[in-house]
């Protein structure tokens, strides 16, 4: 007659969920709730998750890189922005959205072509910077449009997909 076995493992997360299933890498008990199915078996839910890529990767050193380029050129884009003001506020708003362009670029540039939501972040604050100088010495509050779109494009070039 067949020995049947008595002793039930329970799930690590579910402590009331009986399971036969391990994780094959690091052979903890899980229930068909915390499983993971991965190309080579059944992973749980700490062994399951896919790695970081390095583009999202951000080391702080050149977080500080990145911080220093987008103050920097949002420092100089209010001067030029002082300047294409004169020109009409249409030409403008078409400027605020390539100086937007512009933050992001150098901003992942000067962070070695990472990418996250730090970076877009710093990026959106360095393009909104450059437009401060326009808008307190006009006192125009029309063109924190022109702000809102430089932030908000720099802003979806460098976060994550």
């Amino acid at each position: 007659m067949a020995e049947q076995r008595t002793d039930a493992t329970y799930c690590i997360r579910h402590k009331e969920t009986p399971t036969g299933l391990r994780c094959g890498r690091c052979e903890t008990p899980v229930c068909p709730q915390c499983m993971v199915h991965g190309p080579v078996g059944v992973r749980c839910l700490d062994c399951g998750k896919p790695p970081k890529l390095p583009q999202f990767e951000v080391s702080t050193p050149l977080v500080l890189r990145a911080i220093g380029a987008s103050l920097g050129l949002g420092i100089a884009g209010g001067v030029v922005f002082l300047i294409l003001y004169a020109f009409g506020l249409f030409f403008y708003l078409i400027a605020a959205a390539g100086f937007g362009y512009v933050v992001s670029e150098a901003t992942s540039y000067a962070a070695n072509r990472k990418r996250g939501p730090i970076l877009a972040i710093i990026a959106a604050i360095g393009a909104v910077l450059g437009h401060v100088p326009v808008i307190a010495l006009t006192g125009l509050l029309h063109l924190i449009l022109g702000a809102v779109i430089a932030g908000f494009i720099a802003y979806v070039r460098l976060k994550q997909p």
